[in-house]
């Protein structure tokens, strides 16, 4: 899951800067990204710019804070949008950390189910604690996709998981 902290950080400072090649003031990040883009709280923007700050993605510049890696080739999608605990917990900054094939998977209108390890321990899981066959695990995660647009593969299974009245939260540390 850093890897996808790291594309959503990424993705946030490339349409923050997107026609600027400045740096932004910090209460006007927390602004775009509260008010304009409206992807945080007010409070939690504030929390976010400072520790994106300190986890070394933003650098201060004389005229405010810019992005140590300003990724241009990055396009908005259509209804994305980050996850608020991966910009006020985001992981340290290391260089050439987005991948362009992970982002070229994110663009896709409906995704596949993506098929890493421990996607397919909690599916297991899941279909273990509930009789259902694994295949139809997958197939109603794949479905949900399609039908909520862009959502993330562990939303998806804490869905399912849901339905079939499985208690999530001993599943919440493994879907992280």
């Amino acid at each position: 899951m850093a890897q996808n902290a790291e594309e959503d950080i990424a993705r946030v400072l490339a349409l923050t800067w997107r026609g600027i090649d400045s740096g932004i003031e910090a209460g006007d990040i927390a602004r775009i990204w509260s008010l304009d883009q409206r992807w945080l709280q007010p409070h939690e923007a504030d929390i976010a710019v400072s520790a994106i700050l300190e986890s070394g993605w933003l650098k201060q510049v004389e005229d405010g804070l810019a992005p140590v890696e300003l990724r241009r080739d990055l396009k908005p999608v259509l209804g994305w949008f980050p996850r608020p605990s991966n910009l006020m917990h985001p992981p340290p900054y290391k260089q050439e950390t987005v991948s362009q094939e992970n982002i070229a998977e994110e663009e896709e209108i409906v995704a596949p189910i993506k098929d890493d390890q421990s996607f397919d321990e909690v599916h297991m899981l899941i279909s273990e604690q509930s009789g259902l066959d694994p295949d139809e695990i997958k197939r109603r995660c794949s479905r949900k996709k399609r039908a909520l647009g862009t959502v993330e593969d562990w939303m998806c299974l804490a869905l399912v998981a849901r339905e079939q009245g499985l208690d999530i939260t001993s599943l919440a540390s493994s879907l992280r």
